[in-house]
């Protein structure tokens, strides 16, 4: 589920970003040239930037995630308090 907020946020950060360039090329610029440039190539423009920050996404949460040589002890009710899970390195003599 994780991954697929990544995606999404990608997605939403790229049309913001595509949004603010087109706001600040009319604007700011006297020469059409770049606001012609970005209102030609919106739709190409989108993509590349969601796919550049979905690849950014997947690197930081798979960097970011557990070791695979880990076990997750989940959370427990002892006495009363919840005792939060955690990942625990795996033993080598448990298999």
């Amino acid at each position: 589920m994780r991954r697929y907020l990544y995606i999404a946020g990608a997605i939403i950060i790229a049309i913001i970003l595509i949004e603010l360039m087109r706001l600040i090329s009319i604007k700011m610029s006297k020469d059409n040239t770049i606001r012609e440039f970005i209102e030609k190539n919106r739709a190409i423009l989108i993509l590349l930037i969601s796919v550049i920050l979905s690849v950014v996404s997947f690197a930081l949460f798979e960097l970011k995630g557990a070791s695979t040589n880990t076990n997750y002890i989940p959370a427990e009710i002892q006495n009363g308090d919840i005792k939060k899970g955690a990942f625990k390195t795996k033993n080598p003599d448990d298999g």
